[in-house]
């Protein structure tokens, strides 16, 4: 899951930047800017991000790239992670290929698996192992050595396209699509609904999504009890090694619930959107990540605290004490994780309700830890 949110920074990154800047940690590369390339001796890993990207030098370990034009003209070791408008990887790849646009070229062999996401896929330089391909317009002129996933209405082969696996193809009418022979026979191709294409499947065997369990109902409730025990205990773990905080925390709430809320909004809000103010300083890219991790953790925390605070709450209303002992305070976390779990499944109202709670729990930290104030005199 990190490829793909690392992507992200690195294309959101480059957009307030309009010089190059250009750092280098060991044997890494990191550069934002207008228009980058990354030229001269080889690197072990880069980290590429601009309007217009061009990575030229070698790259021996993997390379991470995002902007609206995103060109690799220089070999890369290991594995390549590229996203943008318009994506040509015009060098050979050592490893697997992840790559989404809107147009994007494969001109150059993978020795791996390629994944793609596009509106126009051309795929004119061989693959090594499988493939999954998903676009409205696919071209393949080379060979594909393992299993190829192909989610699209028009396709189109070369005179040398081949598929040595089976060919899985996923489409409206996907009769309608004609295979030639020497691309691969037809007994191994599978037509498949469009809606059963999972583009988060391994390319190798196909990219079927997984039938709903037998279980129906059973499994969907065995689910929720697993989620509900799973934050129970989360929340009884936190309670038992910090029970003077948590009530610190529940009467920091109490006294101004809106303010919690808002604190926790502006909290991690401010996290998230440090993106961009860390991205316009060029080296600032290297803390972006972390910004959104803090963003992330600081959620994730709001919401365990959240439920532990709305079950003592809870447990108050109905008239029982504030609880004590560490089985008090595992049943009101399991008050709160079931309390959480009944208001998400509420429709149009429920969500919105689960987010306060996790605003309020991570404001309230936050008014705990830093004490901020407003319209207060220096």
């Amino acid at each position: 899951m990190f490829r793909p949110l690392l992507i992200s920074l690195l294309t959101l990154a480059a957009l307030p930047v309009s010089a190059q800047e250009v750092y280098r940690f060991g044997d890494d590369a990191y550069m934002a800017g207008d228009n980058v390339t990354l030229s001269g001796d080889a690197v072990d890993d880069a980290f590429i991000a601009g309007n217009t990207v061009v990575i030229s030098a070698p790259v021996e370990g993997s390379a991470h790239a995002g902007g609206r034009s995103v060109s690799v003209s220089g070999p890369v070791g290991n594995n390549v992670y590229a996203a943008g408008m318009n994506v040509n990887l015009a060098a050979s790849v050592g490893g697997d290929a992840q790559l989404a646009g809107d147009t994007v070229l494969v001109a150059a062999p993978v020795s791996g698996d390629l994944r793609v996401a596009a509106q126009r896929v051309e795929i004119t330089g061989s693959v090594g192992d499988s493939a999954l391909v998903a676009a409205e317009n696919i071209l393949l002129t080379e060979v594909i050595a393992g299993d190829a996933s192909f989610a699209t209405d028009n396709i189109s082969f070369g005179a040398n396209a081949r598929i040595d696996g089976t060919l899985y193809l996923y489409a409206e009418d996907v009769d309608a699509i004609d295979v030639p022979d020497h691309v691969v026979s037809a007994d191994r191709i599978e037509r498949l609904a469009a809606d059963e294409f999972d583009g988060s499947a391994s390319p190798e065997g196909g990219a079927t999504r997984a039938p709903e369990s037998n279980g129906g109902f059973l499994s969907w409730l065995g689910g929720k009890i697993g989620a509900i025990l799973t934050l129970t205990v989360v929340a009884s773990v936190v309670a038992y090694f910090a029970p003077g905080f948590l009530m610190g925390l529940r009467d920091r709430t109490l006294e101004s619930p809106f303010r919690a809320i808002w604190m926790g909004f502006l909290s991690i809000s401010a996290l998230a959107g440090a993106l961009f103010v860390l991205g316009a300083t060029g080296y600032g890219i290297l803390l972006a990540p972390f910004a959104i991790l803090g963003a992330v953790l600081l959620g994730i925390a709001g919401y365990v605290i959240g439920t532990y605070l709305l079950g003592v709450g809870a447990v108050k209303l109905a008239g029982q004490p504030l609880p004590v002992t560490f089985l008090e305070r595992a049943v009101a976390a399991l008050v709160g994780a079931v309390s959480v779990t009944v208001l998400a499944l509420i429709p149009v109202v429920g969500w919105p309700m689960v987010l306060a709670v996790t605003l309020a729990g991570a404001g309230a930290l936050m008014i705990r830890w830093f004490a901020p104030g407003f319209y207060t005199e220096v």
